[in-house]
């Protein structure tokens, strides 16, 4: 009897010291991306940050700068020609005399200017007219 209650608090004791250790847990593949990954505890390198596949491309292309430069040139100036139109469009709307006329007090018609005994709240602007 003695030696079987022995065996068992030895095979505990061994056990807890087991459960008590430090030791080195394999991580699934998503946390050693999530490691892996800069953040702004570990930025990491800016070595390979930028590194990505070029292609190269041949000397009587079009394009005078060659592969991803000349495709993010080509956006960039696509880009820019939507800009310009949209602010051109923006321009014409804001001469519009809804918008440059300050009699209109953001109406999109003239106010009526009615009689001083006729004259009503406005719902708009909150001014009497």
């Amino acid at each position: 009897m003695k030696y079987v209650l022995l065996v068992v608090v030895m095979l505990g004791t061994y056990s807890w010291g087991q459960a008590q250790s430090n030791k080195k847990k394999k991580k699934s593949e998503t946390q050693q991306q999530i490691q892996a990954a800069p953040s702004s505890r570990d930025p990491g390198s800016s070595s390979n940050i930028f590194k990505g596949e070029r292609k190269r491309v041949k000397s009587n292309s079009k394009n005078k700068y060659g592969g991803l430069e000349a495709k993010a040139i080509q956006d960039y100036q696509q880009l820019k020609k939507a800009n310009a139109k949209k602010y051109r469009k923006i321009e014409r709307i804001k001469d519009k005399p809804q918008y440059s006329d300050p009699s209109y007090f953001g109406h999109k018609r003239k106010p009526k200017k009615r009689p001083v005994g006729k004259r009503k709240l406005c719902k708009e602007c909150g001014i009497v007219h």
